[in-house]
């Protein structure tokens, strides 16, 4: 992978200067989807079904899964507070595709922030932002918690109030 990580210097340079507290050059097998993430969106998130970036819209676990394995490289980056990493995630995955990896793809975390009323839920209309939306890891079925560990981070589910929190984004790559 050294290869591969001195080709994707130039990203992980972008990340940190975006915000970025850490990223890595990972294999895309490592990637953990699960079905029931979605369950957790449907049942504990007030965006469920409510954006084109959230389920029952975004891509199920299985068709994410069959994405990912459509990818050899892969970069997972950490962020201690959730901030912009969204955005972040799109900014990188365009600059890719701009530099000639015509299947640069991203995916964020949480739910979409880019319009308060997101166009479906409005009049069902289409996305006002295509170019900028990215549905977020969780939404698409990958186990967030289970995908850093595999890959070396430590994550909880609980962070004491002078604790940063951890939130994860993914670039895809070819």
């Amino acid at each position: 992978m050294k290869d591969k990580r001195e080709q994707m210097q130039r990203y992980f340079t972008l990340l940190s200067v975006l915000g970025a507290d850490d990223a890595k050059l990972i294999h895309p097998a490592s990637v953990v989807t699960a079905p029931w993430t979605v369950f957790k969106c449907q049942y504990g998130c007030g965006s469920y079904g409510k954006s084109w970036c959230c389920p029952p819209y975004a891509p199920a676990h299985h068709k994410t899964r069959e994405i990912i394995d459509s990818y050899e490289t892969a970069i997972l980056f950490h962020f201690k507070r959730m901030g912009n990493l969204t955005e972040v995630a799109q900014k990188v995955a365009r600059q890719m595709f701009l530099d000639g990896y015509y299947k640069a793809a991203a995916l964020g975390s949480g739910p979409c922030r880019l319009c308060a009323v997101c166009a479906l839920e409005e009049n069902g209309g289409a996305c006002r932002f295509p170019e900028k939306a990215v549905p977020a890891m969780e939404a698409c079925g990958i186990d967030v918690y289970a995908t850093a560990r595999a890959n070396g981070y430590e994550i909880s589910t609980l962070s004491d109030k002078d604790e940063p929190k951890n939130f994860y984004g993914l670039l895809l790559v070819e």
